[in-house]
């Protein structure tokens, strides 16, 4: 049986259209029958922590030169390492804050991207991420929508997937968004947009 896990970051809760959209998918997903198990992880329940200089320094060590004192430091990391680790399925969703991901789910990557971990260095320098046949679904709400905006003021999706292709391997990532939140949406068909899922 296929796990999920479903990774939540908007600070509107039960409000939010992103955690809608992403609760959706993985609705369809269940009722399919193409996942099993969901593992949920609310990244504004449970905040990543912030990187300092103490904890960086831990980040770019090779993982069997890390020491017992610093284990606790790495609690988090490993923790969600492990969810990714585990999954066959990643559903992570967003609001747009300022054209980029929510600041929770930008920690969250800053706690998953490790090396010797997530991603290795090859002989010629070059980097090759770890994770294999692995596949994202990423929803995004915005309160505007991306045809107001000038082009090349994407920067979510293919940010998402520059980190996640450099840094993880995971390169399978499809997006699916809901726009002009702000505008004064009164009911959303999350399933037409989610139509060719």
């Amino acid at each position: 049986m296929k796990k999920a896990l479903h990774i939540t970051s908007s600070a509107r809760g039960g409000l939010s259209f992103s955690r809608g959209l992403s609760m959706a998918i993985i609705q369809k997903l269940t009722d399919r029958k193409e996942v099993g198990v969901v593992v949920e992880r609310d990244l504004v329940q449970s905040p990543p922590p912030l990187l300092d200089e103490v904890l960086i320094g831990e980040f770019y060590k090779q993982p069997d030169s890390v020491g017992e004192e610093a284990r606790h430091l790495l609690a988090y990391a490993d923790a969600i390492f492990s969810e990714i680790d585990q999954a066959d399925v990643i559903v992570i969703s967003t609001p747009m804050h300022n054209l980029g991901v929510s600041a929770h789910l930008k920690a969250w990557l800053d706690q998953l991207v490790r090396v010797g971990l997530t991603y290795k260095f090859n002989e010629d320098g070059t980097k090759s991420g770890c994770f294999k046949n692995k596949k994202v679904y990423l929803a995004i709400a915005s309160g505007g929508k991306m045809a107001f905006w000038p082009e090349g003021y994407e920067f979510i999706e293919s940010y998402i997937k520059a980190v996640f292709g450099a840094y993880t391997g995971i390169t399978d990532v499809t997006t699916y968004r809901i726009e002009g939140t702000a505008m004064g949406i009164a009911d959303v068909d999350y399933q037409e947009i989610l139509r060719d899922l």
